[in-house]
C-alpha cells in the first residue's frame, strides 16, 4: 500500500517497512509466508510484527484496503529503535546479509 497516506502514517510513526520480493522464488520467503499462515503462498500478503511483540504478527491477505492496513499498523504501535542505530538502518543491514 504505497499511498502517500499510508507513507506519511510509517513516516510519522517510526515505523520500519520491508518488503519481500515474490518476482522469483525464494525459499526463505515462501517458508516465511507458509509459516505465517499463507500455504498457498498468494500475494498480495502483508505482516506486520509488532515491536515487543514479534512473534504475534498481524497477518492479512485476500483484499487489502489502504485502510486496513492503516488499522492494523495503528494495532502493532511504532517500531522500537535498535541500540546504537536507527532501525530503519538496522533493518537495512539485516536484509543485505546473507
Amino acid at each position: 500500500m504505497n499511498t502517500a497516506d499510508t507513507k506519511k502514517f510509517v513516516e510519522e510513526n517510526g515505523i520500519v517497512t520491508i518488503k519481500a520480493d515474490k518476482s522469483k522464488s525464494e525459499k526463505e520467503i515462501d517458508e516465511l509466508l507458509y509459516k505465517l499462515g499463507n500455504t498457498s503462498g498468494a500475494i498480495p500478503f502483508y505482516a506486520i510484527f509488532p515491536s515487543g511483540r514479534p512473534n504475534e504478527p498481524i497477518v492479512m491477505d485476500g483484499i487489502i484496503t489502504q485502510q486496513k492496513v492503516i488499522d492494523a499498523l495503528k494495532r502493532a504501535g511504532p517500531s522500537s529503535p535498535i541500540a546504537g542505530e536507527s532501525a530503519g538502518k538496522k533493518a537495512a543491514t539485516a536484509m543485505r546479509t546473507p
